[in-house]
């Protein structure tokens, strides 16, 4: 008798487990786990890298600059909306153009250094 309740729970706990290691097994990588290799798109490492931004936050801008740079960015923040890829690029390019048209002819040269630099770096 016990050795049939015993047989019985086996079967059940079996019956429970199963399913749970099948979807676990076909889930989608999440994390760290679901980044590209380096180097390939999408390889951010856990984090999302803007090199411009980045690069901008080193040239020592004035206050008016910030100023319109945010300006520059919150448009373009309202263009991507919905946008497909090719208008997100285009934008990209034109935000690129109205900040450098901002940027005194020093600070032109230091961004574009610094963009190379980030280039060069490994992700």
């Amino acid at each position: 008798m016990s050795s049939i309740r015993f047989l019985a729970a086996a079967v059940l706990a079996a019956s429970l487990t199963v399913p749970v290691a099948a979807f676990a097994q076909q889930a989608p990588p999440v994390g760290p786990a679901a980044a590209a290799a380096p180097g390939q798109p999408g390889a951010h490492n856990g984090r999302h890298h803007n090199a411009f931004r980045s690069a901008l936050r080193g040239l020592n801008l004035s206050a008016s600059q910030k100023s319109q740079i945010d300006q520059v960015f919150a448009q373009a923040r309202g263009q991507n909306k919905g946008a497909d890829p090719a208008t997100r690029k285009a934008n990209r390019e034109k935000v690129r153009a109205q900040v450098e048209a901002i940027l005194t002819p020093a600070q032109r040269t230091q961004l574009r250094t610094a963009l190379q630099q980030a280039r060069r770096q490994p992700a």
